[in-house]
């Protein structure tokens, strides 16, 4: 039996394809000029999209810079949480400093959303949605030491862990502030700080949890 497949309508297929070329001319205006020189009529102008029809899609700049924001959040989280190998589990520093590694690789391979959220030149409404964002990574974070290690129990520890995700947050945006990106020396500074700040709740040495109760780790380091 043939299998029909759906057609997209065509006033669908144009509305996807200036929504695609209005977020792409938003990221690059984002690369090339600082952010308050970023205008909505700009990015209508770049797109090709009159004003008019892209308010359908996105009324007003601070919609766009959002769905920049929201395009890759799905994907700094799944950077995040891939498997750990041996390596970077020895200790529970390891498996931060490897986060933060991992946070800092993401950044460099998506210059828009880094701009965006750690640029210093972000708006506050804008600042409050990444903030959420970190919120529910650093709980993650806290899950997979969780998984390996065995945590104290200490008052307040996600919030706790949420402070040290905005220590490093704090780290790389003085990084691009400083340095137009972030250099090698900030990372190992963000690492170093966070790190730091949890040894006064974790210690030096947490108990590593039985190997049956770890999940599966990957042997080769990524």
């Amino acid at each position: 039996m043939r299998r029909t497949l759906r057609r997209v309508p065509r006033t669908q297929r144009r509305g996807d394809r200036r929504r695609e070329r209005l977020l792409r001319a938003a990221g690059e205006l984002v690369i090339r000029l600082p952010l308050g020189a970023v205008t909505y009529a700009a990015v209508c102008a770049r797109a090709r999209v009159p004003p008019s029809s892209a308010y359908y899609f996105y009324p007003d700049l601070d919609a766009i810079c959002r769905a920049l924001v929201e395009h890759d959040r799905a994907g700094m989280d799944a950077a995040l949480m891939r498997p750990l190998s041996p390596a970077q589990s020895r200790s529970w520093q390891a498996v931060v400093a490897c986060l933060v590694e991992r946070g800092a690789r993401f950044n460099r391979s998506h210059p828009v959303a880094a701009k965006l959220v750690i640029g210093g030149q972000t708006p506050p409404h804008l600042k409050r949605i990444d903030r959420e964002a970190d919120r529910v990574r650093s709980g993650l974070a806290l899950r997979v030491l969780d998984q390996l290690f065995v945590v104290p129990r200490i008052s307040q520890r996600a919030r706790v862990a949420f402070l040290a995700t905005e220590i490093v947050d704090t780290v790389f945006t003085a990084s691009m502030i400083e340095h137009g990106r972030l250099t090698a020396a900030h990372v190992r500074l963000a690492k170093a700080a966070a790190i730091g700040f949890l040894t006064q709740f974790f210690g030096d040495e947490l108990p590593a949890r039985e190997a049956d109760a770890q999940p599966a780790r990957r042997s080769r380091r990524r």
